[in-house]
């Protein structure tokens, strides 16, 4: 076995945790100049549909039905006014644009380019067949917006063999919003009879000349007419972009990426482009799970790289580790706990509170409301509610106080509340 070599790696900002909000954190410490390490595994990614939810809906209350806005900003200003404690009443609209901005910036400079409509949200179709709002979409699911925009003639294609996707059952469920669309299913070369088949082996495939090439010879007696034809993301991994032009240009007509179940290529793609830049940006990753922080002056922990074992030492800590997936929460006996400081957790006082009886409660779960209280700077509170430490922060999903799933708002809260934290984090080095 090799020798064990330990090295000290001083930096002015740890991130912990590699999801939406962790990525992000990372990326605006290091465009701020700041030496920054990332830890984490991305894995969570591949749950992610690639757009870039900002916020399209008020959840229902006991006493409220649900709000809807198609201008995600005009839904924050009502947010943030009857909910005083969720995080985006902590931030601006210029704190929130700009953090968009300089993560769509860093992803279009690594090739994942995105379409932002300052006032409104954009519509997308899901898996299900229905529409969903978000605020950012990759480019290759843009001539899906459009035409849904107007109402021009939409072709859905499906792969036999494609678990978790059926045309004929989106056209179906979405033809009382969009009359003029309809379906078709093939066979995708050189798997015809292949089974269960998975995305992430089909956008492999097409990475390869041969078999682009005798997918799009089956696409094409079935395009004429429409405007927008909509695939399963299945587009590649690195070479999408240029595999969609492709497409495109051979076919005459637009071609646009559905979101599918994971593992989702158009979340893998997000992460690989992260990990592809990272390095050349000044960010240091490690893709481990940090499992215990010495905290003194600094915050000290230990990651492994090959046979090495290398100490952390950083100036500010920033927790981007998420909730039960991305493990930044856990469930204790008969708590929900933060599980590398011990924080306290805003959450019921009693276990059985964490769930509403119907499963289906249009008001969602009070568990999906639990997270860490911070202040108006994202440092976390201890129990007597002053800051835990001054330097060390958080963002995303572990705040308390919002449910990021039915407020359509779950990259949007990453990346605002990490631009607000890091931007907390540049002062404080000053």
């Amino acid at each position: 076995m090799a020798e064990t070599i330990t090295e000290t790696i001083q930096c002015d900002v740890a991130v912990v945790g590699t999801g939406m909000a962790g990525m992000a954190a990372a990326i605006f410490a290091a465009g701020r100049g700041l030496s920054t390490v990332c830890v984490g595994k991305p894995s969570e990614m591949s749950f992610a549909s690639g757009c870039l939810d900002l916020f399209a809906r008020i959840p229902a209350t006991g006493t409220q039905t649900a709000q809807g806005f198609d201008d995600p900003f005009e839904g924050i200003e009502t947010l943030s006014r009857c909910q005083p404690g969720h995080p985006y009443a902590r931030l601006t609209r210029d704190e929130i644009a700009a953090g968009f901005k300089a993560f769509t910036d860093f992803m279009g400079d690594a090739g994942l380019p995105y379409h932002c409509s300052p006032g409104a949200n954009q519509k997308i179709i899901t898996p299900a067949g229905t529409l969903k709002s978000t605020f950012c979409v990759p480019a290759t699911m843009m001539a899906g917006s459009r035409a849904l925009a107007g109402k021009n003639p939409v072709l859905i294609v499906d792969i036999l063999g494609l678990k978790g996707f059926g045309a004929r059952q989106m056209a179906q469920t979405l033809k009382a919003h969009h009359p003029e669309i309809n379906s078709v299913s093939i066979a995708f070369p050189g798997r015809e009879t292949a089974g269960d088949l998975m995305c992430e082996r089909l956008a492999w495939d097409l990475e390869t000349p041969d078999t682009l090439n005798r997918f799009i010879d089956l696409l094409r007696p079935h395009v004429k007419g429409y405007t927008a034809v909509g695939l399963p993301a299945i587009l590649g991994i690195y070479r999408f972009s240029e595999l969609l032009a492709t497409i495109q240009d051979q076919l005459g007509v637009g071609v646009f990426e559905i979101p599918t179940l994971a593992p989702s290529v158009t979340g893998m793609r997000t992460r690989e482009a992260f990990l592809t830049r990272a390095a050349s940006a000044g960010i240091r990753h490690f893709p481990v799970f940090v499992k215990e922080v010495a905290v003194d002056e600094d915050f000290r922990f230990f990651v492994t790289q090959g046979t090495q074992t290398l100490e952390v030492c950083a100036r500010h800590l920033l927790l981007g580790s998420g909730r039960f997936l991305g493990r930044g929460l856990g469930k204790g006996d008969n708590e929900i706990q933060e599980m590398l400081f011990g924080l306290p957790v805003i959450q019921p006082a009693d276990r059985g509170d964490w769930f509403s009886p119907d499963f289906f409660d249009p008001a969602g779960h009070p568990v999906n409301r639990a997270g860490i209280e911070t202040d108006d700077a994202f440092r976390p509170l201890s129990a007597d509610g002053k800051v835990f430490h001054h330097r060390l922060y958080a963002a995303g999903s572990i705040l308390a106080h919002q449910d990021w799933k039915r407020e359509r708002s779950g990259s949007g809260l990453s990346i605002a509340t990490a631009f607000k934290a890091v931007s907390a984090i540049a002062d404080d080095m000053k």
